[in-house]
């Protein structure tokens, strides 16, 4: 039996908001249809590293990603990557309503 290829990966993610990293070296491989939790203390960078497999960091001002995060395969964080498709691939929910700093319209199209 060959292992199941990773749905989800991130290989030496390391992510700054601006000078601050938040994220350090993360890699890590999750498989499809697998439950994965992620859990430590507020601040630990658990949200960050959620936001990043979709993309969601995007719209932060002064962010800085190296590294890859891959799914099925290809780097989401390519140029030709299309952020609309993988957002329908991987949705996020928050246990609080976090919206954009946006009108109510811009964060619901969004």
């Amino acid at each position: 039996m060959t292992a199941q290829a990773p749905h989800i990966e991130a290989k030496h993610l390391n992510f700054f908001y601006g000078a601050t990293q938040a994220l350090f070296d993360v890699t890590i491989g999750i498989k499809r249809s697998n439950v994965t939790a992620f859990i430590g203390p507020s601040g630990c960078g658990k949200s960050t590293f959620l936001r990043t497999l979709n993309r969601m960091n995007d719209i932060i001002d002064g962010i800085r990603i190296d590294g890859h995060v891959l799914v099925d395969g290809e780097d989401i964080y390519k140029s030709a990557s299309n952020v609309i498709d993988l957002r329908r691939k991987i949705g996020m929910v928050f246990q609080k309503s976090n919206p954009f700093p946006k009108s109510i319209y811009e964060n619901v199209a969004y």
